[in-house]
């Protein structure tokens, strides 16, 4: 009997594993804004992109931060659950504020893409 529940047990040490061998990281590909480009003041900066991944993407974060008061300006969470995922989010920038732009992306079996930029307004 115990040579059966040291089989078992390994068989879904094996067989259920977290990864199941997926290793690759979803891939963030940002169109826009560019790193440290300047926005006149009052003006829209629109995040533009794409995130995609070999197996499928579980979840996607977009946060764009205030970093002269770490205030967040926009927080988007979204549950993808599919291979592919467009992002297409906007927000106001205010003259002489420098905002972080921080994009996330995790697949189902905890890998995990990131993206960080500054941008400006003037």
């Amino acid at each position: 009997m115990k040579p059966f529940l040291f089989v078992l047990a390994l068989f879904c040490i094996v067989a259920c594993s977290k990864n199941g061998g997926d290793t690759q990281k979803p891939v963030i590909v940002l169109n826009s804004p560019t790193a440290n480009q300047q926005f006149s003041a009052f003006s829209t900066v629109t995040i533009s992109g794409t995130v995609a991944d070999d197996d499928e993407i579980h979840e996607v974060h977009i946060e764009v931060t205030n970093k002269t008061n770490s205030t967040a300006v926009l927080h988007v969470q979204d549950h993808v659950d599919a291979k592919s995922y467009n992002i297409n989010e906007v927000f106001t920038v205010q003259a002489g504020i420098t905002y972080k732009i921080h994009i996330e992306a995790h697949d189902h079996v905890g890998n995990i893409a990131v993206v960080e930029l500054e941008v400006k307004g003037i």
